[in-house]
């Protein structure tokens, strides 16, 4: 019997060294901040602006203030960019008259810290109230794919004027249940579950949703099925030809 359940035994530590490996990984996967010798030039108008949050992280953020009162966006990145590469949406944002600052989390590139699901909600929160102190005006948030999970989660716990995301997901559990369907107790072994889906029912401003028909990396039905969920009737623009990572090039910013 000891030589029948050797092999067997052997087997089945086999197969669970994947799932270590993802379990011990995953931050990294989730959280692949970009790791900069320099920063490129910032956006013409922005100055470096320090953040600290009530836990003592220094978060780097860019800063132009809103002229006249008038609303400030706030711009939450995706989790492999950074917030010195939001040049197309600053410079439109701009022109447009609004303020903007385009936000960092810790971990990223100027930010002190480790990345967690809860510290970029604080972070988040650290943020808005920043610009909160320093503006008259009404203040929006435009978030792109991990950075509209962000963005949802503030608006649903601050004064939010408006609300625009690129590429968003109902939740990073189902996203990850996708790609990873051979991954058994994904709720178990996923850290940041970032739960769209149980918090944008307490969104009441007005969003407007913005996604790629070919998007590979959060489908666009993800998008479809947070869009149900929203209690104000979002606009939703689905865009054809258009992926993950490229929204810019079709136009997005400027609808």
């Amino acid at each position: 019997m000891r030589f029948i359940w050797f092999p067997v035994l052997s087997l089945g530590a086999l197969a669970t060294i994947p799932l270590i490996m993802l379990y011990a990984l995953q931050d990294g996967m989730i959280f692949p901040a970009p790791r900069l010798a320099t920063f490129p030039e910032f956006p013409s108008g922005f100055e470096q602006a320090k953040i600290t949050t009530p836990d003592g992280e220094n978060l780097f953020a860019l800063f132009r203030p809103a002229p006249n009162a008038r609303p400030t966006i706030i711009v939450f990145h995706g989790n492999a960019d950074a917030a010195v590469f939001q040049h197309a949406k600053a410079d439109a944002l701009s022109r447009a008259g609004f303020g903007v600052l385009l936000a960092e989390y810790r971990g990223y590139p100027g930010s002190t810290g480790k990345p967690t699901e809860t510290g970029l909600f604080v972070d988040a929160r650290a943020t808005y109230d920043f610009v909160d102190a320093r503006t008259d005006g009404p203040i929006g948030l435009y978030g792109h794919s991990l950075g509209a999970a962000v963005a949802i989660n503030l608006a649903a716990e601050r004064d939010v004027y408006a609300l625009v995301l690129e590429s968003p997901f109902d939740s990073l559990l189902a996203v990850a249940g996708r790609h990873y369907r051979w991954v058994p107790a994904k709720e178990r072994l996923l850290r940041h579950h970032f739960r769209s889906d149980l918090t944008i029912s307490d969104v009441e401003a007005p969003i407007l949703m913005i996604h790629g028909a070919k998007d590979q990396i959060v489908p666009v039905e993800h998008g479809h099925r947070l869009a149900a969920l929203a209690p104000s009737g979002p606009e939703f623009r689905e865009i054809p030809g258009a992926d993950h990572n490229d929204l810019t090039q079709f136009g997005s910013i400027q609808m």
